[in-house]
């Protein structure tokens, strides 16, 4: 009976495991862009891999200058802001109560609060 238990456990838990693909970083992309690749290809890779690199206006420049098609650059800005965009809502979740004196983070609003 205990082979058993184990047997399903493992039959369970094995539908579980995924392989995740690690993200790209801003090296990655540059190297992408230098071996040739087309913007498509690249932003289909990043697709891929759900990559969103946070980046500052400064490290734009720089991926730029190193030869990172514009195409590129307009898609990293956009995943970025979306990114942003996705986890203001999922922290601040539209409806009654969340921000608005309920129970959200800002539960104290007008009594000192936030």
């Amino acid at each position: 009976m205990r082979t058993l238990g184990f047997s399903l456990f493992l039959l369970f838990f094995s539908g579980c495991a995924t392989v995740s693909v690690p993200p790209l970083t801003a090296a990655d992309v540059v190297t992408l862009s230098k071996d040739g690749r087309s913007p498509n290809e690249i932003i289909a890779e990043l697709r891929r891999t759900n990559t969103v690199i946070p980046l500052k206006a400064s490290d734009y420049v720089t991926l730029h200058d190193n030869g990172v098609q514009k195409e590129v650059l307009d898609y990293l800005q956009y995943v970025q802001i979306e990114d942003m965009r996705w986890r203001d809502r999922s922290l601040y979740m539209y409806g009654p109560g969340w921000g608005y004196g309920g129970f959200g983070p800002c539960r104290l609003r007008g009594r000192g609060g936030c």
